[in-house]
């Protein structure tokens, strides 16, 4: 009977901790918009509209980059158990995708769009300090 139970437990204690990840995602979604509007708003009364769009896009990165990252944590979460070994490759493995998707965007948001580099990399802060800041209180 006992053995029965532990499955159900296992299935509910990874829906409650699930439900717990999502929660902190959105949270963490919501302070980076709120962080990037106060940025764009702030560089749009000093700089202009362009500069406030610029802004946006470097939000856009670090949102991306977020979504990459909660991701790869779900998937890790969600799946077997890993060996250390596997966990440290997860890991690096990760920092490399996290890191390719960064300077893509980089290169993107620059090189295409021709984005105002001051303001891009101020949105990208700003959307990284929400990262921090929501580790921080969690």
């Amino acid at each position: 009977m006992a053995a029965r139970l532990l499955p159900a437990r296992n299935g509910l204690i990874s829906k409650v901790i699930m439900a717990n990840l999502a929660r902190d995602a959105r949270k963490l979604l919501v302070l980076q918009l709120l962080l990037l509007a106060v940025t764009s708003a702030v560089f749009f009364v000093r700089y202009g509209g362009f500069q406030a769009g610029s802004v946006w896009g470097g939000g856009v990165i670090a949102i991306a980059h977020t979504l990459l990252l909660e991701w790869r944590r779900g998937c890790a979460d969600s799946g077997r158990a890993l060996t250390g070994g596997e966990s440290l490759r997860l890991l690096y493995r990760t920092a490399l995708e996290r890191f390719v998707l960064v300077i893509l965007l980089f290169a993107l948001a620059l090189g295409v769009l021709q984005l105002d580099p001051a303001a891009l990399i101020a949105g990208f802060i700003a959307g990284q300090v929400a990262l921090i800041v929501t580790r921080i209180y969690n």
